[in-house]
């Protein structure tokens, strides 16, 4: 009897601790649980797969990042991606179904993890990502890849990370290149463009970015992509992906980035993919059966970023 007034209890508990939960916390956390399906890479056949390949060292360790490349492929595009987390989570391994879907589009797939944010804070992130592009610069021509043809691709935080990496001309500058080096960037279902509006959300997301980011204004706003629109390379194209069912502000903001690049002279797009989540946006792209064929709309966007000749 005292076990099952225990178990009743500790029910009793758990209940009431989910009530005091922030809506929003709970809910995404349910969310998640429920969208996930496995992250591990789908490859096409005969692709060339190379894995942790060391990109850039540091005093924590080496950085790598991971390879798929098409059978037989020659001068070629490529699509740096960098994964989801919050900056504190994540891993190069949570591609899902973009191996596939790029190389049997022609088009070479590059990985890349960078530290975590219990290990470095911004701009270590942004830093990482840099010394991938440029590695994947130097490098990728080994593996039948063209260094003049590469796209940079975010999910998430890696949509904040790619979007700093081809606005804020610092990053690149650090390892001697500039963001004209990309044929464009696509942030691929994100909502970390303002992170002072971030943090005054005071949803799940504020402790993620103060522990990163710090919580001083001025540094909030520096670290954030709305704020360097203005210096948007001319003729790199971006796209804003945001998802169908999910929050609208997220929307709204990948629309406002689009509109203030155009506004300050640059290219840039804004997509709202239709009955997908913040999640399934993600995992989805590149599925076979995809109702929504949601693939074909970062394929297009490569296509059109690397062709031969830039306006």
């Amino acid at each position: 009897m005292k076990t099952l007034i225990a178990f009743l209890l500790g029910l009793l508990l758990a209940g009431l601790v989910i009530r005091l939960l922030p809506y929003e916390v709970s809910a995404a956390l349910v969310a998640e649980r429920q969208e996930r399906p496995p992250r591990s890479p789908v490859v096409a056949v005969g692709s060339r797969i190379v894995w942790n390949v060391p990109y850039v060292e540091r005093e924590s360790g080496p950085q790598t990042l991971d390879i798929y490349a098409p059978e037989h492929a020659e001068d070629a595009p490529v699509v740096v991606y960098v994964h989801r987390g919050e900056w504190a989570k994540g891993d190069k391994s949570e591609v899902s179904y973009k191996p596939l879907l790029l190389n049997e589009h022609g088009t070479i797939l590059v990985s890349v993890d960078y530290r975590l944010s219990d290990v470095a804070q911004h701009p270590a992130q942004v830093d990482d990502v840099a010394a991938a592009v440029r590695w994947v610069h130097d490098h990728i021509a080994e593996y039948g890849g063209s260094p003049d043809r590469i796209v940079l691709m975010g999910h998430s935080a890696g949509c904040h990370i790619v979007s700093m990496v081809g606005l804020d001309p610092r990053p690149l500058a650090k390892v001697g290149l500039t963001p004209a080096v990309l044929r464009g960037v696509v942030a691929w279902s994100g909502g970390a463009y303002d992170l002072p509006a971030k943090v005054e959300e005071n949803g799940m997301y504020k402790p993620y970015v103060e522990k990163n980011f710090g919580t001083e204004l001025a540094g909030l706003e520096d670290a954030s992509p709305i704020h360097h629109v203005a210096e948007a390379p001319r003729h790199v194209p971006f796209l804003f992906v945001s998802a169908g069912d999910g929050k609208e502000r997220s929307r709204k903001l990948s629309e406002r980035m689009a509109e203030e690049i155009r506004g300050a002279g640059g290219r840039a797009e804004a997509l709202t993919l239709e009955g997908k989540s913040h999640f399934t946006a993600d995992f989805d792209c590149g599925k076979p059966g995809d109702p929504l064929d949601s693939g074909r709309f970062l394929t297009e966007f490569v296509d059109e970023a690397t062709r031969d000749s830039v306006e």
